[in-house]
């Protein structure tokens, strides 16, 4: 009688579980992408990085207007990377660009972390589990992860960066040749290029690098000068161009202070709606059970304590400087960080229960959990705010935001064809107070425009136009105001005395109305002092760094002089100002 050896199930059939852990990366990737289409948007943010790619696509330089340099990215990386494409597609507006490259680096983010889990968990020495979706349930079930794969932010590239670094580390922990890990360190080093708090990443995962390989005091050398050489020459760079240390957003937002309290409450502006303790508290439970037999090799131990390690360090930071005014988007890539070494995990017992909890939580939150700001709070939602403003669910291109500001574009387009030289500023109501009045002689443009919505107006202006940021995110003088940081970027208005003082002709008239965010009375008095004040002392030495021509000479003193006017302060009052800079006593 013939011998009928047991049929084999499918699920342990040769090859099946290979098949399926390798299919889990492009599957999840491809989810996260059509979620990420199915709530495609930009902000008005976005449209600043692509104001700035469109000035250095002009020949302008890497600025928002000709004739003044300011730093508007705080993602060098981001806006170097729109530009390339842009030149390369012949495409001067990348606003589209902008959120579809936003969701392809989205993608390429969840697809090296789910692959760097698989390789974490199916190594050299150990069979091949059963794998499942785990941590990686996480950012798929938050609106807020599909939100920030576009918006035209840099979100998407923090998180592929991120997921790429350690996807690299992952597979040196087994070996690898010289040359790769130099150049893991190089793309490593690139963290404060993504962000400027990025690179509390890139020394941690330089460290994991260093304890992976064990290199000589030469090759530990080699490592820390691969990962420092762009960045640090970039540095240099933006010292001798800019004349600061910092991107001028960073001044503006009171990056080095300390607000505990409201980046506590914006940690609980991002947990409390979609119930993320529930989740958090699964992943705690599942990653003690899988991650328990990963201590016997050092390698191991290594890539899986760098990411929360990280995580950490930039949350102290997110709550110390009091969080964001967007919901969850400071939050989102801590979060997926935090997450790496538990994107899939091997299916045991152990791990059935919170599995199930993740997948039940997962598509619920997706589904029914929304954010709701409260009345008083100062973080939005973003999307569903810009959705309102442009009349579009989808406001994806710059399109949608010109049709906003009708009467701007109408007078920014009136003013160019006059051959007039015009500064355009608003009065007490937005849009419906225009006011337009000769612009200074020594501006190099012909018309300058005051952006209170920055990105929209830098869009219905071409690049010839000088834009004028009333927020002072871009603005040498309001980013030094000394106000104190409400809503981070928008806490330092400037008055109409000083936009006058510093962009109008002397003898245009004075709208006593203020505007509409300042609504007190401006006097003729004000523009005065705020006009000395700026010929004077630091504040002119400060217009020259930003506004004389480039020579080398001048490269040098504002690389000398960056610390100190990185770290200048100026009161809003200009009866203060003039005071403090020109020593004049005013009533």
């Amino acid at each position: 009688m013939a011998r009928h050896e047991p049929e084999t199930p499918a699920a342990e059939a040769p090859g099946i579980r290979p098949r399926w852990n390798r299919a889990l990366a492009p599957v999840t990737a491809l989810a996260i992408g059509v979620l990420g289409y199915h709530a495609r948007w930009v902000c008005d943010d976005a449209l600043i990085f692509t104001r700035v790619v469109r000035e250095i696509l002009a020949g302008n330089g890497p600025v928002s207007s000709p004739g003044e340099r300011a730093e508007a990215s705080t993602s060098t990386l981001w806006q170097w990377l729109l530009a390339l494409f842009g030149f390369v597609l012949r495409r001067g507006d990348t606003t589209a660009l902008s959120w579809m490259l936003g969701l392809f680096l989205t993608c390429a983010a969840v697809l090296f972390a789910v692959d760097g889990a698989r390789r974490l968990h199916t190594g050299a020495g150990r069979a091949e589990s059963l794998l499942v979706p785990f941590g990686i349930l996480v950012p798929l079930g938050l609106r807020p992860m599909w939100e920030y794969a576009t918006s035209g932010l840099e979100t998407g590239l923090n998180m592929c960066w991120t997921a790429g670094s350690w996807w690299l580390l992952v597979r040196l922990r087994a070996g690898g040749s010289r040359r790769r890990a130099l150049a893991t360190a190089a793309i490593i080093g690139l963290g404060p290029l993504v962000r400027p708090e990025a690179a509390a990443v890139t020394v941690v995962f330089l460290l994991a690098l260093w304890f992976i390989r064990r290199p000589t005091i030469r090759g530990t050398f080699a490592l820390a000068g691969v990962a420092a050489a762009l960045p640090t020459a970039y540095q240099i760079f933006r010292m001798g161009y800019y004349g600061i240390v910092f991107p001028m957003p960073a001044l503006t937002k009171g990056a080095d202070g300390s607000l505990w309290e409201r980046g506590w409450a914006y940690v609980t502006d991002f947990t409390g709606p979609y119930l993320l303790w529930a989740p958090l508290s699964a992943i705690v439970i599942g990653a003690g059970y899988a991650l328990r037999g990963l201590h016997e090799r050092r390698g191991d131990t290594i890539v899986v304590l760098a990411p929360p390690a990280a995580a950490a360090i930039l949350f102290g930071y997110v709550v110390k400087v009091g969080g964001d005014y967007m919901h969850a988007r400071m939050l989102v890539p801590i979060l997926f960080l935090l997450l790496l070494p538990v994107a899939v995990l091997p299916l045991s017992r152990a791990l059935a229960a919170p599995a199930l909890a993740l997948a039940v939580w997962s598509p619920i939150s997706g589904i029914l959990l929304r954010y709701s700001p409260s009345p008083t709070s100062m973080v939005g939602d973003e999307r569903a705010y810009y959705a309102s403003f442009t009349g579009s669910s989808h406001p994806a291109s710059a399109r949608d935001f010109l049709r906003t500001h009708p009467l701007t574009k109408a007078a920014v387009e009136a003013e160019l064809a006059s051959g007039r030289r015009s500064l355009i500023y608003y009065g007490p109501r937005l849009e419906g107070d225009i006011i337009t009045v000769p612009l200074r002689e020594d501006i190099p443009a012909r018309v300058a425009v005051i952006g209170v919505y920055l990105g929209t107006a830098g869009a219905l202006s071409p690049a010839d136009v000088r834009l004028v940021d009333y927020w002072g995110l871009v603005n040498p003088i309001g980013a030094r105001f000394e106000l104190p940081v409400t809503k981070p970027g928008h806490s330092k208005p400037l008055s109409n005395a000083w936009l006058l003082a510093a962009y109008a002709d002397p003898a245009a008239p004075v709208n006593p109305a203020g505007n509409f965010a300042r609504p007190e009375p401006v006097t003729s008095a004000q523009v005065t002092a705020a006009r000395h004040a700026l010929g004077c002392g630091e504040l002119a030495e400060l217009a020259a760094s930003t506004r004389a021509p480039m020579t080398a000479g001048r490269f040098l003193d504002n690389l000398k002089g960056s610390w100190r006017r990185t770290h200048l302060t100026i009161p809003a009052d200009p009866f203060d100002a003039e005071r403090k800079f020109c020593g004049r006593n005013t009533p």
